[in-house]
């Protein structure tokens, strides 16, 4: 296997050739990330105005080959965990933290995925992996009423797991604008639900200057609102800005939010009484 230095600025999938399985290093992991990417046509069903993903398509993932991913799956873990991955992969050695399904697209949209989340128990257990690393679903929530998927995320508990449930804003009229999609404040509350009722969630929250516009005041007011009845359910709350570049045609002019910037947000955002992180 070829070596190449992993930095939290390029989060390529295909840096090792791999068709499903990909490292990263995260930062808000805090070390090794290993992706599973379930949408290799890079097909969503958000079309998220600040994704790195290049040719992204409206749509669902393509045929999952079973096979193919669990043997990338063994090969990588056998790398990481009995191999030189980890001393090798950045300038400095990480610690391995998760395994996350995350990738170009949404993951639960692949009808596979209750068998994947098995292979991966499978594969947790197998490299003695349950005592040190998370499970993550990084996730848009829209398939969380699926039962195929309340039965992955109960497979998951068998593990250390969490779900990251992407809130990018509460106002009908500003989720089509930064994601692209109809989504109304009751259909995201019973997405978010169906989360906290299976899983710990951390809800995820991406902020973006908008043509040289901070979010407002009125944002913060109404995620405030917004998330008020589920502070004390929370794990957390991950407020973050792009750290690469979108690969995303639009009209709107797009920039991250510096440190700084976040920092007031995520002050304003304390009332909340539950952990706030900003990244």
């Amino acid at each position: 296997m070829k070596k190449e230095l992993l930095t939290i600025f390029n989060h390529d999938r295909n840096i090792f050739n791999s068709k499903y399985i990909y490292p990263v290093i995260s930062r808000r992991s805090m070390g090794l990330s290993l992706g599973i990417n379930l949408n290799t046509n890079n097909a969503c069903n958000w079309q998220c105005i600040y994704c790195q993903v290049s040719d992204l398509t409206r749509g669902k993932p393509e045929k999952i080959d079973l096979k193919l991913l669990e043997s990338e799956l063994d090969k990588w873990l056998e790398e990481i965990v009995n191999g030189s991955f980890l001393d090798e992969c950045a300038s400095h050695r990480v610690d391995f933290k998760d395994i996350a399904f995350s990738g170009n697209g949404e993951p639960t949209a692949t009808p596979e995925f209750e068998p994947i989340v098995k292979i991966v128990l499978e594969k947790i257990d197998k490299f003695r992996l349950s005592n040190t690393i998370k499970l993550r679903l990084i996730t848009n929530g829209s398939y969380l009423n699926k039962k195929n998927i309340q039965h992955s995320l109960e497979h998951m508990k068998s593990v250390d797991h969490e779900v990251w449930f992407k809130v990018d804003h509460v106002n009908p009229k500003e989720t089509l604008k930064i994601n692209r999609i109809n989504l109304s404040i009751a259909s995201l509350r019973k997405n978010l639900n169906n989360a906290l009722s299976i899983s710990p969630t951390i809800v995820q929250t991406c902020l973006l200057k908008i043509n040289n516009k901070l979010p407002s005041n009125e944002f913060v007011n109404e995620y405030i609102q917004f998330l008020k009845p589920y502070a004390h359910k929370l794990k957390a709350i991950h407020l973050y800005s792009m750290v690469r570049p979108s690969q995303q045609k639009t009209d709107l002019q797009i920039e991250a939010l510096d440190k700084s910037e976040l920092q007031i947000i995520t002050d304003k955002m304390t009332v909340l009484k539950t952990k706030i992180e900003c990244y």
